[in-house]
């Protein structure tokens, strides 16, 4: 039975309870009514024979004719008589019983003989009195004024008149008997009423409060056992919320309520096998992501994925490029009609379509998979032909034909990676909301997967990088010279110091013979192992081909002609070579491209700067090098160093400066190179106080002795 139609029953028997009281009260209260019309009426016929009596007792002396005195007799009998078979009727006197309706016949019996035995002959003599001419002697000046007033003459009405008087004294005795009677009569009466009313009070009050509560345990039964059931609901609900999918809600009540019951557990097996497809989304992305696979295949797996767990006929992934613009369709399950309005050329085929797709990027904020992309919100249409965007969808048996659609953007720290789009074709079968946000998990989930394989990509490139720097560092590190070899008449000091890991600079101190020293310094391009090999490469072809035979712009000019179109365009060192004979004090230079030689010459008490024309080594083969030659005295001081070096920034953006340099020198010219290099790095490094390195550095500080 449905809860309404229980409702309804308890309703309805609650309504006949409460007319079935109301009636028994209206009955009762009716009786009293009636009851209190009757004592009321009771009180009306005593107040007519009073009125009897009145007259009975006014007979003799009331100024009237003998005829009106008979009729005003007569009209308070029948007044009396009318009044008392009113009372008579009345369904009140039935009411009080038996017994009163016999105390009723006896007062009606009594007042029966007093009209037979002295109403009648009263009446009877007065009529004879009127035909035998009384009446004109008496006249209508009372009956005993008449008789005082009559002259002996007429002396013979003396007996008529005692005679009716006689007839008035028996009636009214008799009257008076009666009335003593009736009023006993109507006392018991009014007693009697009082103690039905009362009764009836009281039974009236009983059902009242009977059918209450019986109403109140009706509805409090019906109450209970409707919230009985609602717990029931609450507590599965309840349990349901915790994750607890064991236990089903039972309820045998042949109503909603078991109705609801088998819905939800329907409802939480379907729930449980959403769950479950849920989890086994996870472990086949995780499946696919163990097996080694690359983006765009984990994004078909993804997508794979997405059509077995759910109802998806056809579904497509796109992703975003890297200028945030376009997007491209990286992987397809099934026929994906296009979701948009597309030439018409393209629109015959499922494989023109499919193929419109591959080739034309869809702009980011355009179509239906745009706007879901740049908005990050995910577009459900049940009903796919309903939307404006999607008429050219909405043909019934076309290939085009779409009845459902869901975009599910793929978001992760509120960055779109690009959207999963699926597409119901089956007519009149559309994704239901659960689906939709099954869908939505499923897309968070694919989200974070995606976005941890571009961090596990990112990550091994990383460590790739980290590999090659490490490797580039130990290259680098072998390449500079473990000691700087003794000079005589001079001293050499050197810094260095790189940006990051791997450094781009390079110098190197070697003999040609016992009396030649070359100071070698360079700045290749480029970072990590292409340029630590580049290093290599420098370094072996000038230690092979180093000879004293050879000058610093030979050196150079044949290091040029062996690297160039054997390295990349875009591969190419600048340096110096400098060369110092130690007996003779002369230095020979020659630049590619390189800082020039900064040479202090103490009798001149300045830098003067030493450079020769060049591009860098690699550049061009048919470059020809060109040296300077200095002589070099006592306390003469040379600097060779790499760019890195002046153009280190301050806190407030100044650059340090070769004037900055020359001055620290010039200052601490009378100390010894290694006190000189120490106090360079110390205002370097108080210099830029706590920002980082812009570029590698490397001062080489020679000073004669």
């Amino acid at each position: 039975m449905r809860i309404r139609l229980k409702l309804s029953v308890v309703e309805l028997t609650m309504a006949l309870g409460f007319v079935v009281a109301i009636s028994i009260s209206l009955f009762y209260l009716n009786s009293m009514v009636q009851v209190k019309n009757m004592e009321y009426q009771a009180e009306r016929s005593v107040t007519s024979l009073a009125r009897f009596s009145y007259q009975t007792e006014e007979f003799l002396i009331s100024a009237k004719l003998l005829s009106e005195l008979k009729n005003d007799w007569n009209e308070s009998i029948l007044q009396f008589e009318s009044e008392f078979q009113v009372l008579k009727d009345s369904k009140a006197v039935k009411i009080l019983g038996e017994e009163k309706l016999e105390e009723f016949a006896a007062v009606e019996g009594t007042w029966n003989e007093l009209k037979q035995w002295h109403v009648q002959p009263a009446f009877n003599y007065i009529d004879t009195m009127i035909l035998n001419g009384f009446e004109e002697k008496l006249g209508n000046i009372g009956i005993l004024q008449a008789l005082y007033s009559l002259e002996d003459s007429e002396s013979g009405l003396a007996d008529p008149v005692m005679s009716l008087t006689n007839y008035r004294n028996n009636l009214e005795n008799s009257t008076i008997e009666f009335s003593t009677r009736l009023n006993k009569f109507i006392n018991g009466l009014r007693l009697q009423s009082e103690l039905y009313i009362r009764d009836s009070l009281k039974i009236v009050s009983i059902i009242v409060i009977v059918t209450f509560l019986l109403s109140i345990l009706v509805i409090s039964i019906t109450a209970r056992r409707i919230s009985g059931r609602i717990g029931k609901v609450d507590e599965a609900v309840q349990i349901l919320t915790k994750g607890d999918f064991s236990k089903n809600l039972i309820i045998k009540s042949g109503d909603e309520f078991e109705e609801l019951a088998n819905h939800y557990n329907t409802f939480k097996g379907e729930l449980w096998k959403k769950l479950d497809s849920i989890l086994e989304f996870m472990l086949q992305i995780g499946d696919s992501i163990s097996e080694g696979v690359d983006i765009n295949s984990a994004l078909q797996h993804i997508l794979d994925s997405f059509i077995k767990n759910t109802t998806a006929d056809a579904g497509a992934v796109f992703m975003v490029d890297e200028d945030q613009q376009f997007i491209d369709l990286i992987a397809l399950n099934g026929f994906f009609p296009c979701p948009f309005a597309i030439p018409l050329e393209f629109r015959k085929t499922r494989e023109s379509q499919t193929d419109y797709l591959q080739k034309h990027p869809i702009s980011v904020g355009k179509t239906i998979i745009g706007q879901a992309i740049k908005s990050g919100n995910g577009v459900y249409l049940k009903e796919a032909g309903r939307d404006e965007k999607l008429r050219q969808n909405s043909l019934k048996g076309s290939i085009e034909y779409i009845h459902s659609i869901a975009v599910i953007p793929l978001i992760i720290s509120k960055r779109v990676l690009g959207a999963v789009a699926l597409v119901r074709t089956s007519e009149d079968i559309a994704f239901t909301d659960m689906e939709f946000t099954n869908m939505k998990t499923f897309g968070d989930y694919a989200a974070l997967t995606i976005d941890n394989m571009y961090n596990f990509t990112e990550a091994v490139q990383r460590r790739e990088m980290e590999r090659e720097l490490r490797i580039a560092s130990d290259i680098q590190k072998n390449l500079l010279p473990k000691k700087i070899p003794e000079v005589k008449g001079c001293s050499i000091g050197v810094h260095t110091e790189a940006a990051r890991a791997m450094s781009g600079d390079y110098y190197d101190i070697y003999r040609l013979d016992k009396n030649k020293i070359a100071l070698v310094i360079c700045d290749v391009v480029g970072k990590g192992v292409p340029a630590s090999l580049l290093m290599v490469m420098i370094r072996t072809v000038i230690r092979f081909i180093s000879s004293p035979k050879r000058g610093a712009e030979d050196i150079l000019n044949v290091l040029n002609k062996g690297l160039t179109r054997r390295i990349g365009t875009d591969q190419y060192a600048t340096l110096s070579v400098t060369v110092i004979d130690e007996e003779s004090g002369k230095v020979d230079f020659s630049n590619a491209g390189h800082s020039p030689l900064l040479y202090f010459n103490k009798k001149e008490g300045a830098f003067v700067p030493i450079d020769t024309r060049g591009l860098p080594v690699g550049v061009e083969s048919k470059e020809v090098y060109v040296k300077k030659s200095i002589l070099l005295e006592k306390d003469d001081i040379l600097v060779l160093y790499t760019d890195g070096l002046p153009e280190t920034k301050s806190s407030d953006g100044a650059l340090y400066s070769i004037e900055k340099l020359e001055k620290l020198i010039i200052g601490n010219k009378e100390k010894t190179v290694e006190k000189i290099v120490e106090i360079i790095e110390n205002d370097i490094n108080l210099f830029k106080g706590t920002q980082d390195l812009i570029d590698d550095q490397t001062l080489i500080v020679v000073k004669a002795k």
